[in-house]
C-alpha cells in the first residue's frame, strides 16, 4: 500500500513510518519540521514538509491508499490545540477522502467520558464521549472536536473511517503519563487500587494503526481502542519505575472534587471532577475490537517497560 502519515516526525509518527516500511508499504511522510536524516537512504519513504495549520499539500494525497492522521498538538492551551490539532483535521481528511483513501484518525482514550460510570466499570468503544468537555483539559477538548469533524467528513464523502484511540503511549523517553497522579519530588500522590491504567506501548500503537489502515472496511465509522492486553494498576506501574507512592483513597478524592463543583470552572485540572475521574478513577478497559483486526501483543508490561527504560522499542 501507499500510506500517507501526517505527524510522521513525531514520537508516534516515527514509529509508524518504521513499522510501515517493515511491512513493505510505501510511505509519504508528512512532517512539520525537517525529516529525520535516516529517511534519506530509504527509497520507500517520500518526505513532505508542511505546516498543516497553514496549508495542506494537496499533491501529497494523489494515489494514496490510506491516510493515518497522527499530527496533533500534545500540550498548550485551547488556542494552540485549535490551531494545530482541530483546524487541520477537516482539510486533511477531506483531501484523503477525495483521493478515495481509507481514513484513520489517531484519537485518544481521553475521549470516553466517565459520567454515569461506577468505579471498576469497563470502558469500551460503546462508552459515550465526555458530555461536558468544558471541564476537561484542552487536549481532551481537541480530541473530542477532531472525532466530530472526522465523522462529518466521512459521512459527507461516504468514506470508510476508523477512529483509533490509543491509550497513554509509553516507550523510549516517554514513561510518564497523567493517569499516575501529581508528584511531590519523587513521591507520586494518588489512589492505589485495582483499576487498570489505559496504556499502549509504542510498538503496539503502531501495529494497531497499520492494521486499521490495511484492513478493508465498508463505508462508515468504526471506533477502536488501542490498548495493551497487560494493563497494570498504578502500584505495579510505579514499582516498574522505582518511584514511591503516597496512597490516597479514591472515594475521598472524588467527594472532594464533587464538593468543589460550584467553582470548578475556575479551578485547575485535577480539582475539576470530570478531569479527576478521567485520569484517576478506578476503571477497567476492553480491547476486543483491536484483536478482531488481527492485533497481537508483542510483550507484557514489565518487558515493554524494561525495553522503554533501556531506550528500545523491542522487548
Amino acid at each position: 500500500m501507499t500510506l500517507l502519515i501526517t505527524g510522521a516526525g513525531g514520537y508516534l509518527g516515527r514509529a509508524l513510518v518504521a513499522a510501515a516500511r517493515a511491512r513493505g508499504h510505501a510511505v509519504r511522510a508528512l512532517t512539520r519540521g525537517a525529516p529525520p536524516a535516516g529517511w534519506a537512504g530509504d527509497s520507500g519513504i517520500e518526505s513532505w514538509q508542511a505546516d498543516l495549520s497553514e496549508k495542506v499539500p494537496q499533491a501529497a494525497f494523489a494515489g494514496i491508499d490510506a491516510l493515518i492522521h497522527a499530527a496533533a498538538r500534545m500540550g498548550g492551551d485551547d488556542a494552540d490545540h485549535g490551531r494545530e490539532t482541530v483546524a487541520p483535521t477537516g482539510p486533511v481528511l477531506e483531501a484523503a477522502a477525495r483521493a478515495g483513501a481509507r481514513l484513520v484518525l489517531v484519537s485518544s482514550m481521553a475521549v470516553p467520558g466517565t459520567t454515569g460510570l461506577a468505579p471498576m466499570a469497563v470502558v469500551d468503544e460503546t462508552t459515550p464521549p465526555d458530555p461536558d468537555p468544558a471541564l476537561r483539559d484542552a487536549y481532551a477538548r481537541a480530541k473530542l472536536a477532531q472525532e466530530r469533524i472526522a465523522r462529518e467528513v466521512a459521512a459527507r464523502h461516504g468514506a470508510p473511517l476508523r477512529i483509533v484511540r490509543p491509550g497513554a503511549i509509553f516507550g523510549p523517553g516517554r514513561v510518564w503519563n497523567a493517569h499516575l497522579g501529581p508528584t511531590l519530588g519523587r513521591l507520586v500522590i494518588g489512589p492505589r487500587h485495582a483499576g487498570e491504567l489505559p496504556l499502549c506501548w509504542r510498538p503496539h500503537a503502531a501495529q494497531a494503526l497499520l492494521l486499521a489502515a490495511e484492513t478493508p472496511q465498508a463505508p462508515g465509522v468504526e471506533v477502536i481502542h488501542a490498548l495493551d492486553d497487560d494493563r497494570p494498576d498504578r502500584a505495579r506501574y510505579l514499582a516498574a519505575l522505582g518511584r514511591p507512592g503516597l496512597p490516597l483513597p479514591w472515594r475521598a478524592l472524588d467527594l472532594g472534587a464533587a464538593a468543589l463543583a460550584p467553582v470548578a470552572p475556575r479551578l485547575p485540572g485535577l480539582l475539576r471532577r470530570p478531569t479527576l475521574r478521567a485520569r484517576l478513577m478506578p476503571l477497567r478497559y476492553a480491547n476486543a475490537r483491536l484483536h478482531a483486526l488481527g492485533w497481537r501483543a508483542e510483550a507484557g508490561f514489565e518487558a515493554a517497560m524494561a525495553a522503554a527504560l533501556s531506550g528500545r522499542d523491542v522487548a
